[in-house]
């Protein structure tokens, strides 16, 4: 039998029983619709789950700390165990070397010392902190308000936020400034630019001499030393000034992470702890310059840094209780939750496909004497075959394109309409809050490209293999009875 033949009989066979096709193709319509809905919820749940874990932190981002807490593998949920991690340049320049590693940084915070512009202006607020320059395309700085951006390599820089840049004062005014002078340091006008140009400028960073408190390492404490001699300035060569950026974070204020911030080389900034500790009489074996409390990795993806993770564990790292744990924790609840809807869509399917093999049976007695004629007029068994198994496919493909369009309204109308997004909002993360305490984002069902086409696909399998016992039936019947037969 040629192919246009099966196809010609296959479509006059289904549409001779117009009702019986006609039910078990809105059979397969259900099921088709049943189990796209269930797995778009479950899509649409995991998108709201990705959305609030980016709201908590990046997933890329890998903190580790020098003083870690964490549950032992396969401890009790209460106990916890400290490990003391020892965070230092050997460890950076392994770090770097390892695969999917796009930056790593130690992040030192340096509060003893004081920012100054020119001979007579310093900030109100001390404190830098140290960071490679190669680590900050990855902090997520949109645009500078003037100067240069560092570039990875660069040194002797430091770039300032917004609000931090606008925290300079004349010091030989101090003692005749008011309390609503300093008040106005500590909130400043943003509409209008800083007072000091810092661009302008020569910026230089400085150790204190009126506050000598000085971390001990072999005690843990911070003690009081007096400090000897003068304290050197360290000039920075690169300056930039980060433009302001208010951020709506729903509550109606806005924050921004680097408004108060002051980033600088991480090796100024060690130059400096050296100074001091030499000149409060730290003894190198107590030195904590070299030393970081922190250290951050950026990777390329959410794999590589599960992988990073495990090479830090070798090295002898423990990492804090972090957003990978919590992900994981929230992504098994979120799979089981996924598996229970496709379940309940796949027993509908499943009761479509039982339908389609009953359609198939049923018109085989009724054509059983058609068949006994086609294989006494010459006609393979293939060919039978084929004409069962593409009238079954036929069937399938029909519910399942059937199904994806009436899916895609049912989607709509539960991202659209009041009353299901407070129905299903709980369920979903689609509520007026999600994890993480944002606002409202994502739709509730989430319909892809891939879950049409597969549903299709799909249903049309469905057909084939529910028709192929019924196919198989057709070619074992002898053709003299079947002629015989009323």
């Amino acid at each position: 039998m040629k192919i246009l033949d099966v196809l010609g009989m296959g479509l006059r066979n289904l549409l001779r029983r117009k009702t019986r096709t006609f039910l078990t193709v809105i059979g397969v319509v259900v099921g088709a619709t049943a189990i796209i809905l269930m797995l778009s919820l479950g899509i649409g749940m995991n998108e709201q789950l990705n959305r609030s874990i980016e709201n908590m932190g990046d997933l890329t981002m890998i903190e580790v700390y020098e003083y870690a807490y964490n549950r032992p593998p396969g401890g009790d949920d209460d106990e916890w165990v400290q490990s003391q991690n020892v965070l230092d340049e050997a460890l950076l320049e392994k770090i770097r070397t390892w695969d999917g590693v796009l930056a790593v940084t130690p992040y030192i915070n340096h509060w003893n010392m004081t920012m100054h512009a020119g001979k007579n202006y310093e900030t109100f607020q001390s404190g830098v902190t140290g960071i490679d320059s190669s680590f900050l395309p990855y902090l997520k700085i949109e645009t500078l308000e003037g100067g240069q951006m560092p570039q990875a390599g660069d040194e002797n820089w430091i770039l300032f936020g917004a609000r931090r840049a606008r925290q300079f004062y004349d010091a030989r005014r101090a003692d005749r400034m008011r309390q609503r002078d300093w008040n106005a340091l500590y909130e400043p006008d943003m509409e209008s630019p800083p007072k000091v140009n810092i661009l302008k400028e020569k910026i230089y960073l400085k150790n204190r001499t009126d506050s000598n408190w000085v971390y001990n390492q072999s005690t843990g404490m911070y003690e009081e030393r007096q400090i000897r001699g003068r304290m050197k300035e360290h000039t920075v060569n690169i300056v930039g000034l980060i433009a302001y950026n208010p951020v709506d974070n729903g509550y109606g204020w806005s924050y921004d992470e680097h408004e108060w911030q002051a980033y600088a080389d991480y090796k100024i900034v060690i130059a400096i702890i050296k100074e001091l500790e030499k000149a409060t009489g730290v003894k190198p074996r107590d030195s904590r310059a070299d030393k970081f409390d922190n250290i951050r990795i950026k990777v390329k993806d959410i794999k590589t840094s599960e992988i990073i993770q495990e090479k830090l564990g070798e090295e002898g790292i423990m990492l804090n209780y972090g957003l990978a744990e919590i992900r994981d924790e929230m992504q098994q609840t979120q799979n089981t939750m996924q598996m229970i809807l496709g379940g309940i869509g796949a027993m509908s399917l499943l009761v479509a496909a039982i339908g389609i093999a009953n359609t198939m049976f049923m018109s085989i007695y009724e054509r059983t004497k058609e068949i006994g004629v086609m294989k006494v007029l010459g006609c393979p068994l293939g060919g039978i075959k084929s004409m069962f198994l593409f009238e079954a496919s036929i069937i399938g493909f029909c519910g399942g394109l059937l199904g994806v369009g009436i899916s895609l309204i049912g989607s709509y109308s539960l991202n659209n309409v009041d009353a299901f997004k407070q129905a299903l909002g709980n369920i979903s993360g689609g509520g007026r809050y999600y994890y993480g305490g944002g606002p409202e984002q994502g739709d509730i069902s989430v319909i892809p490209l891939w879950l049409i086409a597969m549903a299709i696909i799909f249903a049309t399998v469905i057909g084939l293999a529910s028709g192929y016992l019924p196919a198989r039936r057709a070619t074992k019947i002898s053709a003299l009875e079947a002629i015989r037969n009323e």
